[in-house]
């Protein structure tokens, strides 16, 4: 889950401003490359096929815009059936260089950067989280309201602990488009679900309903009043190579400037992502551990 762009190296140890990255702030010479590392066939961050596209990839053109570089992306193969948010990040080609920056990064650090200690993340952009999702007029808006009833979510994902701290029961799909469907055909109460990639499936879910004449899809929503629970949301991020000082500084300045004039949160809602700010509070092992000690 991540992004695209960036070409040449930023070299910004101690904070100075690489020859390339003076050239392309200045407007003289060629504009420099922004490297992105980002991942096939995975909408909707970014998809290689049918044209270049993506979330991700649409953000970093947008900074780049702002901080005078081109976006350049960096094309990695994506595993089938990837069960967690951040099994599909290609973190082992930024620490090689292969690329400048990797978009949509989740936090903590200690978690999602584990075993790459060259690499570091910049300030949280925007928030995602597993959202409820409902294919019925009336679905209770919090977990507990669901207790003792039948919830899909994605195997092998923190939703699990969530629906059984709940007292809900979980019932257990390969995919998102699997547990989608459970929903919109009522074999579970709702969905609890990866924001982003509910989010997108809703968004071609109306286009299905309509080319199917299938009032089943049109029914499906995000469960409105909803508030995903601290072990259920991350914030997300921006990784470099730790010592890419200046070119951190200029995304995250670029990002800021993209929340403030709402363009972000535009581009968000245009992939049918649910838009969060920066949560104050996020998933942490402690947060997921009280989870697992409420469950029956």
């Amino acid at each position: 889950m991540l992004a695209l762009l960036l070409g040449t190296l930023l070299s910004a140890a101690g904070g100075a401003a690489s020859a390339a990255e003076a050239e392309a702030l200045s407007g003289a010479g060629p504009v420099a490359a922004l490297r992105v590392c980002v991942t096939d066939a995975n909408l909707p961050y970014a998809n290689r096929e049918g044209g270049v596209s993506g979330f991700d990839l649409d953000v970093a053109a947008a900074v780049a815009a702002l901080i005078g570089y081109r976006v350049e992306p960096v094309w990695t193969g994506r595993a089938a059936n990837i069960q967690e948010i951040e099994e599909d990040l290609p973190l082992a080609r930024l620490a090689r260089d292969d690329c400048d920056a990797m978009f949509s990064v989740p936090g903590p650090p200690g978690e999602t950067l584990r075993g790459h200690q060259a690499l570091v993340l910049g300030e949280p952009y925007y928030g995602a989280a597993f959202e409820l999702v409902g294919c019925r007029e009336q679905v209770p808006a919090t977990l507990a309201d669901l207790a003792g009833q039948a919830v899909a979510i994605q195997s092998q994902t923190v939703a699990h602990f969530a629906l059984l701290a709940a007292g809900v029961e979980p019932r257990n799909y390969f995919s998102v488009n699997a547990a989608f469907d459970a929903a919109r055909t009522h074999e579970a109460e709702a969905a609890l679900l990866w924001g982003p990639a509910i989010g997108w499936r809703l968004r071609m879910a109306q286009a299905t309903g309509l080319r199917l004449r299938d009032e089943t899809y049109a029914a499906c929503n995000l469960v409105a009043g909803y508030q995903p629970p601290e072990a259920l949301r991350w914030n997300l991020h921006v990784a470099t190579l730790r010592d890419r000082t200046r070119l951190r500084e200029l995304v995250d300045d670029a990002l800021a400037t993209l929340t403030a004039n709402g363009q972000l949160e535009r581009i968000a809602r245009g992939w049918g992502i649910p838009w969060h700010p920066p949560f104050a509070t996020t998933y942490t092992r402690d947060a997921l551990e009280a989870l697992r000690n409420t469950a029956p």
